[in-house]
């Protein structure tokens, strides 16, 4: 899936980045809130994409 706005590629690559942080600290409070973060901000990327796409 190809992102033509960059704010919105960026944001779900750093989503992904801070989901595989918070994955890897997952024991930790840091590691979850990195991984709702990053969740978050990938749900967010598909979301506004699709709205795009679709809407």
């Amino acid at each position: 899936m190809f992102f033509h706005n960059s704010t919105l590629l960026l944001l779900a690559v750093l989503g992904v980045i801070f989901t595989f942080i918070g994955f890897g600290l997952r024991d930790r409070n840091l590691g979850l809130v990195l991984l709702g973060l990053g969740l978050l901000a990938i749900v967010y990327a598909v979301i506004t994409k699709a709205i795009e796409l679709f809407g």
